[in-house]
């Protein structure tokens, strides 16, 4: 193949590339034509690939913040044969964001440095290099963004502005506009942030939130936002935050909110926001916390789950009742009916938790049978008593007649307090009042003070 290789074969490898790079923005079909040892130089500081890896990160990357097609044409090419097999070229790229029914039309012009090989009859690229011959590019942007935002001599005012409004409808999520002023005044938003929040129009949304884009985030967050974007421009010129904004119902929405700092066409600081809706993945980030503090089996709380609230709760509540229980002969409930039936009994005892005792208070299972539950702050020790006595005849009820062979009992041993001690403490305390329980003659309640 090598053999018959003209400049217009390299010519045309190297169109390949820009054509799955800046025409399609396909970043698969792109990383296939470059050799597992690529090495490349970008026009930003950073953007620096010692290899086919590091590229796709810096690749990806870029398509996330630029994902619309771009035209790219080639100028003054020219290339030569470094060996055998291997061709390096040299040209202009002039790279381009169309809308021709905007009647924009905005360039950029790169020059690029690219070397080629050929293995097993197919080509691929092994070294890239692109610079610009101006510095208007700032550290961390990719090569579009300071021209389109920034502006150069190529365009006008008014085409900074048209490419603007364009730039905001293209991008994949909602996008609003404030002021860098206080309660960022409103500056622009586009038709997907309008959807996301339930509005009809722009008018609307502006009444909405009376101007003020700090309006349509949720009271609870607003002075948390508003810090955090001030602390990281006195930084940079750019933050990243989640928050809950307003919809139009009155409803919630969870946002991952980027923004950068930029200068409106009046002059005046502005912040441009990419909004994306992440109530979905927050509310399954939740079941998932959830499902991690809860006992599968019974649905109460685990150990771990148990010990932070309780540790928490010992600090604020002004006194507890502490106690720990213990289903006695559990094991001839397996051994005389089966592990499915011993699953039960667990599931039914925990359902007799949750029935006696109020939602506020710590229901646990510490693992087997050895449950536990923790009032905070409790008005009368007497009346949780009565409860926890009434808990022991309910399940002997249960078990009687549903497994009347096993003699299951209900052992419940307990302390309560006003000074905090640890978890551990708690457990062993509770543990030795259980275990005179048991040793009396199990199937009762006994509390002690500390």
């Amino acid at each position: 193949m090598h053999a018959t290789v003209r400049a217009e074969d390299v010519f045309c490898w190297l169109d390949e590339f820009c054509s799955r790079y800046f025409r399609q923005r396909d970043a698969e079909a792109t990383l296939a034509l470059l050799s597992p040892r690529f090495l490349s130089v970008g026009t930003g500081e950073g953007e620096v690939a010692l290899d086919k890896a590091q590229f796709r990160h810096l690749l990806l990357e870029e398509l996330r913040a630029l994902p619309w097609p771009m035209s790219c044409a080639i100028e003054n090419f020219t290339s030569h044969r470094r060996a055998d097999t291997c061709w390096d070229c040299f040209c202009d790229l002039l790279v381009g964001l169309e809308q021709p029914e905007r009647h924009v039309h905005v360039t950029y012009r790169i020059r690029l440095t690219a070397g080629f090989h050929v293995e097993d009859e197919r080509w691929f690229i092994d070294t890239m290099h692109a610079s610009e011959a101006s510095h208007t590019q700032e550290d961390g942007e990719f090569f579009p963004l300071s021209f389109v935002f920034q502006g150069t001599e190529q365009i006008n005012r008014k085409t900074q502005r048209e490419l603007t409004e364009i730039l905001v409808q293209l991008m994949p999520g909602g996008v609003v506009g404030g002021y860098v002023e206080e309660g960022f005044p409103l500056y622009v938003a586009n038709d997907r942030m309008l959807q996301m929040a339930g509005y009809s129009s722009y008018e609307e949304f502006d009444r909405a939130i009376q101007g003020l884009v700090i309006n349509s985030i949720h009271p609870d967050d607003r002075d948390f936002v508003t810090m955090l974007v001030h602390q990281a421009l006195t930084k940079g010129d750019q933050y990243e935050v989640q928050y809950r904004m307003k919809r139009r119902d009155g409803s919630d929405m969870w946002v991952h909110d980027i923004g950068r700092k930029t200068i409106a066409d009046n002059g005046r600081e502005a912040i441009i926001s990419v909004l994306v809706d992440i109530s979905e993945q927050v509310s399954a980030k939740k079941d998932l916390e959830k499902a991690a503090d809860k006992d599968p089996l019974t649905g109460l709380f685990n150990r771990k789950a148990a010990q932070t609230r309780i540790e928490t709760a010992m600090h604020t509540s002004g006194g507890y009742l502490f106690v720990i229980m213990d289903l006695d002969n559990f094991k001839q409930v397996n051994d005389r009916y089966g592990h499915q039936q011993g699953d039960r009994a667990l599931y039914e005892f925990a359902g007799l938790l949750t029935h006696t005792f109020r939602r506020t208070d710590t229901l646990f299972r510490l693992g087997g049978d050895e449950f536990g539950v923790f009032f905070a702050a409790p008005r009368e020790v007497g009346v949780l008593e009565y409860k926890l006595k009434s808990l022991v005849q309910n399940y002997q009820a249960l078990a009687q007649k549903n497994w009347p062979r096993a003699c299951s009992s209900l052992s419940i041993g307990g302390v309560h307090g006003q000074m905090p001690r640890e978890f551990a403490e708690l457990y062993r305390m509770a543990d030795k009042v259980l275990y005179e329980v048991k040793k009396e003659g199990k199937g009762s309640v006994r509390i002690l003070p500390l």
